[in-house]
Parts: structure tokens; sequence; C-alpha cells
């Protein structure tokens, strides 16, 4: 009776391992891009941003949804001392893992050559900070006020009539997939982007050493990116 009992004892203990194993390995994150507090007192009011370059002669080709990592780049940012402007996505209560960085128009000659600057960029100019109520309802996606404010500027305003028609395409991409874990670092984030996602399965991925991203063609249907030029 001894001996069954503790062949049961052994049995439950593996399997209880066994969950806890499979747990760690697939756990992620259904994206939830509306879903997060917002605190008032932690935004960034003065989130005016200033034209750096412009590239308005260049068409877009396809569009990088990209993805940063919030635990990564907190702690950067205060390693730098320069985490004042960022208090809802670091000091809040908010457990912000993989967000939306951006969704950018791509030439894709300057994807596979790596010139940055040869992609559309300030189309518009230096447009007006945004009203907040504009913005506000993006912050569970892109947990800042400049942040929104600069790939509005940036990048929206070259392919989109108005930065609620940007953000809310921005929005709707990213809620078709489920993220990572923010623990893992981009390139195995990536792979569980393909290994969690079924319509990403066989598609390839943009990846830099800090964040990820999905490629999609002009018709946002999910795309290969382009390979780059070694």
């Amino acid at each position: 009776m001894a001996t069954l009992f503790r062949n049961l004892l052994r049995l439950c203990l593996l399997v209880t391992l066994s969950f806890s194993i499979v747990g760690v390995s697939v756990a992620g994150d259904r994206y939830a891009g509306t879903s997060c507090n917002i605190e008032a007192g932690l935004l960034n009011k003065h989130y005016d941003n200033r034209l750096d370059y412009q590239n308005k002669q260049v068409d877009t080709d396809f569009f990088l949804l990209v993805y940063s990592n919030s635990p990564r780049f907190c702690d950067y940012m205060a390693r730098k001392n320069r985490d004042q402007g960022v208090k809802f996505q670091c000091q809040s209560d908010n457990d912000f893992g993989w967000v939306v960085h951006g969704l950018w128009g791509e030439s894709e000659t300057a994807y596979k050559s790596g010139n940055n600057k040869g992609h559309p960029r300030f189309c518009k100019g230096d447009l007006k900070p945004l009203p907040l109520n504009t913005i506000e309802p993006y912050l569970c996606m892109s947990p800042g006020t400049k942040l929104l404010q600069g790939q509005w500027e940036k990048h929206g305003a070259c392919d989109f009539d108005s930065a609620k028609e940007y953000f809310d395409k921005a929005l709707s991409l990213a809620q078709r997939f489920e993220v990572p874990p923010s623990e893992l670092n981009a390139k195995r984030a990536m792979r569980w982007m393909r290994d969690n996602n079924p319509e990403l399965k066989h598609i390839w991925l943009h990846q830099t050493r800090h964040e990820f991203g999905i490629c999609f063609d002009t018709n946002f249907q999910v795309m290969s990116c382009p390979k780059k030029k070694r």
C-alpha cells in the first residue's frame, strides 16, 4: 500500500512539473491594446516633436508594424537619466511588455539596402501636437504621448488622412497577434511569434537588436519582409 501511495505521489509531481514546464515555454500575452490603467498625472503633456529630416519624394511599398520591449526600454531610459518624460510607460502600475513602437510606411529599396533615411518621413512637415483626447485611446497600445505624436508626424501622415485612421489601423493589426513574454529578447521573441501565430508560421519577420516587426503589403495583408542585402 505504501509503495502504491509513493508511486501515485511521484506521478502527481511529474504531471505538475510537466504543466509548469509547458507553461513557461509557451505562455504569452494576448495583445490587449485597449486595456490598461491611464493615470493622467503620469502623462507627458509636452509631446511636441521637432522635424529632424523630411523625405516626401518616395512611395510606400509596404508597411512594417514594429514591436518594442517596454521593460528593456525603461531600463535604458533610467540608465540615461531620461525617464522623466516616460513616467506613464515606466512608472505606472501597468505591466507593459512588448508594445507597438509604430506602423511605418517603408521603401523596399531603402529597406533592402539598410538606408534608414530612404523611407517616407515627415511627409507633411512639422505638425501641431494632436489633442490629448485623440491620443488617449491608443496609450495602451503605444504607452507614450510623445511616442504616439511622433509616430503620427514621422510615419502616419505619409499614408493616412488622419491620426485616428492611422492609430486605428495600427491597433487593428496589432490585435491580430499573440505577443511573447517580455523576458524574451528580440531574436527569441521573433521565433515565438512564428511558433504561436499560425498566420506568421512561414513568414520572414523583421528583427533588429531590440525590436521585431511584421510586414504587410499596401492592402495590409501579411507578407514576408524583404531580405536585406548583406
